[in-house]
């Protein structure tokens, strides 16, 4: 997992390669907390991600309601669409994961 930020555009990008588990969730929330206070749209690049577990998913939803409330953005590159639609419809997560493509 990496964080990259492009200060031109105020945009945090975090890249998830492999399984991201339980035992990967503390990279992953300091990783979407560093996007958070950085940038203004967070872009989520999972495309080389094999499987996300629920604390993953949790962490992503978690992120998503701050950015709500801080009137931020978040956005999944196109190429992660498909693994994340099915990941978040797989947890039972599809009514509260808005996943919005860029």
């Amino acid at each position: 997992m990496d964080f990259q930020m492009d200060s031109q555009n105020n945009q945090g990008h975090i890249v998830i390669n492999g399984d991201v588990t339980l035992d990967d969730s503390q990279k992953l929330k300091d990783l979407l907390s560093q996007a958070i206070n950085k940038a203004n749209i967070i872009i989520i690049d999972i495309k080389n991600a094999s499987f996300l577990d629920l604390s993953c998913l949790q962490l992503l939803y978690a992120a998503q309601q701050k950015c709500k409330a801080l009137n931020k953005e978040v956005y999944y590159k196109e190429a992660s669409l498909a693994f994340i639609k099915l990941s978040v419809d797989e947890a039972g997560f599809s009514h509260a994961i808005m996943v919005n493509g860029i």
